[in-house]
């Protein structure tokens, strides 16, 4: 619990709702094709994720410590959903930022966000990448911040 409010006094989940309210849901938006041999490429020199075997879409991201282990499975071809886990919480934690931002927000006594679980939407390659970078940056800061 202390954990959870460390990370909601330092501001990482204000980064993460920030995030989300930069990248909305855009219905009748144009969606640019994302194939993942285009997401690599545009990858390369930013953020160094591996795409995972399996149906769907998801990308490991390679560059973070050990302690960390951050996926993205990109939903709807649009919504960027996490899978992480981050050591040196109270337990190891496992779970999603949507879910993650969420509990700190409640150990802090603070208001649920609207929606409760907000995830970024992308529209092209650019932003992807963009979305990814940012969210490997805050799941680092995380595991500062929780240790």
């Amino acid at each position: 619990m202390e954990q959870f409010q460390k990370i909601e006094s330092l501001g990482l989940t204000d980064k993460y709702y920030d995030l989300c309210n930069e990248y909305p849901l855009r219905v009748g938006t144009p969606v640019e094709k994302m194939s993942s041999r285009e997401v690599l490429k545009a990858a390369d020199g930013r953020v160094s994720i591996q795409k995972l075997k399996g149906p769907g879409t998801c990308y490991e991201v390679q560059d973070i410590p050990d302690s960390v282990l951050l996926r993205f499975i990109i939903q709807s071809r649009t919504r960027v959903e996490t899978h992480l886990q981050v050591q040196g919480l109270e337990r190891e934690y496992v779970s999603s930022f949507a879910t993650l931002c969420l509990a700190a927000r409640e150990a802090a006594g603070k208001e649920r966000p609207t929606p409760p679980y907000p995830r970024p939407e992308v529209h092209s390659v650019n932003e992807l990448i963009e979305v990814f970078t940012r969210l490997r940056d805050l799941a680092l800061e995380i595991d500062r911040g929780g240790q």
